[in-house]
């Protein structure tokens, strides 16, 4: 049996393209030329002194605490980069730095909820994760945004939403009479139309009320005269009660009922 011509004195168990019998399929896999291979790119590139001077500069600087906290805080967002980068989405969503950790820069924001401790209703905050914020932004802001990913502290909050639970058909109708950027144009409209004042009780607006409910009269959706400026608060206590309730809607199922009446969209 002949050994490895590579010098490693293991057997040779395969022939190579160039006529050599080695221990491996490959001469790198052999560990003579491994070691071979190991010492002549010592210094090759770094050397190693120069390595070692690197690695005591370095040493107890990368990962101190202090050192983790500053480049955090660097990377993060901030309130004030995101009302620069996002304003639309600023003006919708609430935001401020959690005070027990004022130094942190920790962003709070109100649970969509309006049952929830952490909601505004309540007086609440919590705080959202960065993909939670990444998406609700997303959704404001890309044109292809649903306005939807609302902010909730927890999964059974958001369960039991009646806005979460109202998603379904009625959006489906909807977003087939209407882009989103129609939307956001009547929305504006709609605001600035008010002065950004509630109509119920004149606080700040930031919701806009259909007095004909979208899921069952969708072609008046975009018509301002049956819509007005409203705030959260009022929203729920006066513009969604009885039928017209978003619980109650959720529970409708339009399609038979559009397709009943004819109602079809040219849109495309």
């Amino acid at each position: 049996m002949s050994l490895c011509e590579y010098g490693c004195g293991q057997s040779a168990n395969h022939r190579l393209k160039n006529g050599k019998y080695c221990c491996s399929k490959s001469c790198n896999s052999c560990p003579s030329m491994k070691e071979k291979n190991s010492k002549s790119n010592i210094g090759r590139y770094i050397t190693i002194e120069t390595r070692m001077k690197l690695r005591n500069f370095n040493l107890g600087k990368r990962k101190t605490p202090e050192i983790i906290k500053k480049l955090r805080l660097a990377s993060k967002n901030t309130i004030e980069k995101i009302k620069l980068k996002y304003p639309f989405f600023s003006k919708i969503e609430k935001m401020r730095y959690n005070p027990k950790t004022p130094t942190e820069k920790e962003i709070q924001v109100h649970c969509k909820n309006h049952d929830c401790k952490n909601s505004k209703e309540k007086g609440g905050w919590f705080t959202p994760t960065f993909g939670q914020i990444a998406e609700r932004i997303r959704q404001l802001e890309a044109a292809d945004g649903n306005e939807g990913s609302h902010f909730y502290c927890s999964e059974s909050c958001k369960q039991i939403c009646p806005i979460y639970k109202s998603k379904g058909t009625s959006q489906k109708i909807v977003q087939s009479l209407y882009n989103t950027t129609e939307y956001k144009t009547f929305r504006l409209y709609v605001l600035e139309r008010d002065e950004h004042l509630c109509q119920y009780c004149g606080e700040e607006a930031d919701h806009v009320h259909h007095e004909r409910p979208q899921k069952l009269e969708p072609f008046f959706a975009l018509d301002p005269d049956f819509a007005w400026s409203v705030c959260t608060k009022c929203h729920y206590k006066f513009g969604h009660v009885g039928d017209c309730s978003t619980g109650n809607l959720a529970k409708m199922n339009c399609d038979e009922r559009i397709e009943k009446n004819g109602y079809t969209s040219n849109r495309t």
